[in-house]
């Protein structure tokens, strides 16, 4: 429980690219096939979270699989996915559920005036479409049900700048070929910290 509490009060907070910690001693350190970024302190060696996405093609979009932060960094992991990404856009994951406090992140997107929002009005039969109405969790709140699904099928677009991002990656990759670390020790790093929501 004490980690859920971790991911509620941090996810939704709001660092900035410029922020002067991110400039000093973090870095962004990713997976060759782009599946797993993870945001690394190298002064204390502490992982501060990770982010997983991929392509959907049918969708033309980019869900957020996983995403788990410390310390503030929540919402900067996902303008960094968007940023990555752009000008293609993020949306919620479409093969599996969102957390609550997810929804919570997406939700505060959905409301900021720098993040273009496009519905897709797709009609692909995804896990939540599927799931969710026949589960009975929402037979009595028909309207937050309806703003979930209208919230996966939106894609969200955001970018920092491509610039920053990719100085914050190349910092990463010196540190990872400097520190001998595999994508196999970042999934695994990023998978242990995903789990610590449960």
């Amino acid at each position: 429980m004490k980690h859920l509490k971790y991911f509620n009060e941090y996810l939704n907070e709001r660092f900035d690219i410029s922020s002067p910690k991110l400039n000093e001693s973090i870095v962004l350190m990713k997976t060759e096939d782009d599946s797993y970024f993870l945001l690394y302190d190298t002064n204390n060696k502490e992982s501060l979270g990770f982010i997983s996405f991929g392509y959907s093609e049918t969708a033309d979009v980019y869900p957020i699989h996983g995403a788990f932060a410390l310390n503030g960094y929540g919402a900067f992991l996902y303008e960094t996915a968007m940023t990555y990404v752009y000008p293609k856009g993020c949306s919620l994951s479409r093969s599996s559920n969102t957390s609550f406090d997810a929804l919570d992140v997406w939700e505060k997107f959905s409301k900021r005036n720098d993040v273009i929002k496009e519905r897709m009005y797709s009609d692909e039969l995804t896990h939540k479409r599927e799931d969710l109405p026949a589960g009975g969790t929402y037979d009595n709140n028909p309207e937050e049900l309806e703003r979930i699904l209208e919230l996966e099928d939106t894609r969200f677009f955001f970018t920092y700048g491509k610039e920053k991002l990719d100085m914050l990656i190349e910092k990463g990759r010196i540190y990872q070929e400097e520190n001998d670390i595999s994508d196999d020790i970042i999934e695994e790093i990023c998978i242990d910290l995903e789990g610590r929501l449960y």
